[in-house]
């Protein structure tokens, strides 16, 4: 999974959970709190979910488990963030509603807004938020450790003191107005899409641009897996390490279809001294990956890893 977000920290991280997954899980009340589900909605938006399984496995479950799953369809509009507090969107969407956007803008350098449950979260530059007038922090930019030149503002839109006509949301509206009055382009996520094709919901008077996430599939014959049940090979921490990074590279090279995982290989040492790990005892299997790429919610891969358990 690839992150919208900013990181706090510039190296790059994989994170391993392991356990013992519950035998029943309520599909209407899955838990939130234990990892690896913890892990998932941590992460509110991603941009890639890769699917790697043996393709006889493939073949059993997944016209199951896709039909079980929603349709991945999101928005792309452009529209100023006066317009996310306007009549029927901000009643329909974020009032009742839960949707979840993103707007466009480079982490770290360009005013960036995301809103999720209802909470808005503005990344600005300093010039920008000493206009507003609104509560904030400073954030990390990747620039001097002390130097304070972006603020983070979150606002609570679910509040019962946000209503028109109220001091503190007219402050806000007077900023979206005066201040922060460009259009931007966002992405756009309703987890409570009307099925009344007739009704015309809020956000189509912005004309928005409906794209549709598709998983690609493709399959490579003959590749080596390794064992994949860590309590028969590790014995301490450092192990554990050694043996999450080796499976990692391995799904890796798998996504990216290289022949350096494949039972034929035979490259030149002097060009890859990879190998599959345990070699010697992996299996051949032929294997399929899906990827999906686009505007995907924490709420849908945890879905799919519900079904996939």
């Amino acid at each position: 999974m690839f992150s919208f977000l900013e990181s706090k920290s510039s190296p790059s991280k994989a994170y391993v959970s392991h356990g013992a997954l519950p035998r029943y899980i309520d599909p209407t009340q899955p838990p939130g709190k234990k990892k690896p589900f913890a892990s998932i909605l941590n992460q509110p938006f991603t941009h890639t979910v890769e699917l790697i399984l043996p393709e006889e496995l493939y073949n059993i479950v997944w016209e199951n488990v896709e039909a079980k799953l929603s349709n991945l369809q999101y928005s792309q509009v452009i529209l100023p963030l006066s317009a996310l507090l306007d009549g029927d969107f901000f009643n329909s969407y974020i009032k009742i509603g839960n949707i979840l956007m993103l707007s466009e803008g480079r982490p770290g350098i360009d005013d960036r807004y995301s809103l999720k449950d209802g909470q808005l979260r503005l990344e600005l530059a300093k010039e920008n938020y000493e206009r507003c007038g609104l509560n904030g922090k400073a954030i990390r930019d990747g620039g001097r450790k002390h130097v304070k030149t972006r603020y983070a503002v979150e606002i609570d839109l679910r509040q019962p003191s946000m209503l028109h006509g109220k001091k503190g949301f007219e402050r806000i509206v007077w900023a979206f107005k005066n201040v922060l009055n460009h259009s931007v382009t966002w992405l756009f996520y309703d987890f409570e899409k009307s099925s009344d094709e007739a009704k015309e919901p809020p956000i189509a008077t912005h004309h928005p641009l409906i794209k549709s996430c598709l998983p690609n599939r493709r399959t490579t014959r003959a590749v080596l897996q390794p064992i994949l049940e860590f309590t028969q090979v590790l014995t301490s921490n450092d192990e554990f390490e050694d043996w999450s990074l080796d499976i990692y590279e391995w799904l890796s090279l798998v996504g990216m279809q290289s022949p350096r995982v494949l039972r034929e290989d035979s490259i030149n040492p002097f060009l890859s001294r990879y190998q599959v790990p345990e070699h010697d005892s992996a299996n051949c299997l032929d294997m399929v990956s899906l990827k999906w790429t686009g505007f995907i919610p924490a709420l849908w891969i945890r879905a799919l890893f519900i079904e996939l358990r």
